[in-house]
């Protein structure tokens, strides 16, 4: 299913993380909009951000990556 990827929960409100930020598991890192419902994405492991993999706003499907975390 398509869906459209958002770095923060509003245009007026940071990012829920940047390169370089440590993340725990049950952290948001972002959410995505499919079909007018917004679902939050949590980080699903401890570790820091190396890189976004998608621009905000982009259309991402199920199993794209968004992106790349070094693991503790």
């Amino acid at each position: 299913m398509l869906g459209t990827f958002y770095r923060s929960p509003s245009p007026t409100e940071p990012p829920f993380v940047e390169v370089g930020k440590r993340v725990a598991a049950d952290d948001p890192v972002c959410l995505i909009e499919i079909m007018k419902l917004f679902n939050t994405v949590n980080a699903g492991v401890d570790g820091v951000i190396l890189a976004m993999a998608v621009e905000n706003g982009t259309m991402v499907e199920t199993n794209d990556i968004l992106f790349l975390v070094k693991i503790d």
